[in-house]
C-alpha cells in the first residue's frame, strides 16, 4: 500500500516538471495585430460626436485666447490714441485764411515812433501784413530837481532855509504839494549828469541834497501788429500783449 501511493507521488512529480518543461505553466502572449478594431454603429456615432464636441471646444478656446489678447492691446495702446497719432502726421493741414493765421499768432506793440513815415518804413522792413498805428500816452522824465529835505515841522523848515541863505544860496524856494511837501528846492536840470554833479558841490559846502525825477505824459506813436510766438524785432522796443488788444485795433 505504501508502495503505491509512493508510486503516485513519484508520477504527479515527474507530470508537473514535464508541464513546466514544455510551457504549459507559463501564460501565452497574444501577438500584436495591425487589423483595426471592429465598431458598431452606435459606438461609431458616439465617438463621431465626440470629435464635433471636441473640435468645437477647441475653437471656443481659441476665439477666447485671442479675445483676450486683443483686449491686452487695446488697454496698452488706446484706439484714440492712435487715431490721433494718424491724424497729426497723415492728415494734410486745412488751409487757413489771413485772418485766421492772425488768431494763431500772438499780437505785439512796439515804438515809439517819431512820425508815422518811420512806422511805415519800419512795418515795410518787418514784412508786416496787417497792423495799426495808434497814440499811446506815456510818462517820460521832465526833468530833474534838487532839493533840501523837509524838515519835521514849519519851525524846523523855516530853520534850514535860513541856513541855506547863510550859505548864499538866495534862489530857493519851498515846495508847497507833492510826495516832497515841504522841502525847499536848489535848482532844475533837463539832464541827469548836470544835477548829480551839481549834487556833489552842494555836498562839498555841507548842504546834504537830494534828486528827485519829475515826470510827466507825452503822447507817442506806437504800432500793433500780429506776429509769430517767438519773433523778434530789430531797432525798436517791443513788448507782447494780450491777442484782443490787437482784435480790437485792428478792426
Amino acid at each position: 500500500m505504501k508502495a503505491l501511493f509512493f508510486l503516485s507521488c513519484l508520477l504527479n512529480v515527474l507530470f508537473f516538471f514535464w508541464k513546466l518543461h514544455f510551457g504549459a505553466l507559463t501564460p501565452s502572449a497574444e501577438p500584436v495585430s495591425n487589423i483595426p478594431t471592429l465598431l458598431m454603429v452606435s459606438e461609431r456615432q458616439i465617438a463621431r460626436r465626440g470629435a464635433q464636441i471636441s473640435a468645437y471646444l477647441d475653437s471656443a478656446a481659441a476665439e477666447l485666447q485671442a479675445k483676450q489678447a486683443t483686449d491686452i492691446l487695446q488697454r496698452l495702446n488706446p484706439p484714440h490714441a492712435a487715431w490721433i497719432f494718424k491724424t497729426s502726421t497723415h492728415a494734410p493741414k486745412p488751409a487757413v485764411s489771413g485772418r485766421q493765421q492772425a488768431a494763431i499768432n500772438h499780437c505785439y506793440e512796439a515804438g515809439p515812433f517819431s512820425d508815422q513815415d518811420a512806422l511805415r518804413r519800419w512795418a515795410n522792413t518787418e514784412r508786416l501784413a496787417e497792423f495799426k498805428a495808434i497814440n499811446k500816452s506815456i510818462i517820460v522824465a521832465s526833468d530833474f530837481q534838487i532839493y533840501y529835505p523837509a524838515g519835521k515841522d514849519a519851525e524846523q523848515t523855516r530853520i534850514n532855509k535860513m541856513m541855506l541863505k547863510a550859505k548864499g544860496f538866495n534862489d530857493v524856494w519851498p515846495v508847497s504839494d507833492g510826495d516832497i511837501k515841504g522841502a525847499i528846492s536848489l535848482g532844475v536840470f533837463n539832464d541827469r549828469q548836470r544835477a548829480t554833479l551839481y549834487k556833489n558841490q552842494l555836498a562839498d559846502q555841507g548842504v546834504k541834497a537830494e534828486i528827485r525825477q519829475r515826470n510827466k505824459l507825452r503822447d507817442e506813436l506806437f504800432i500793433r501788429f500780429f506776429a509769430a510766438q517767438g519773433a523778434t524785432f530789430k531797432n525798436v522796443g517791443y513788448t507782447r500783449l494780450a491777442d484782443l488788444d490787437c482784435g480790437n485795433a485792428l478792426k
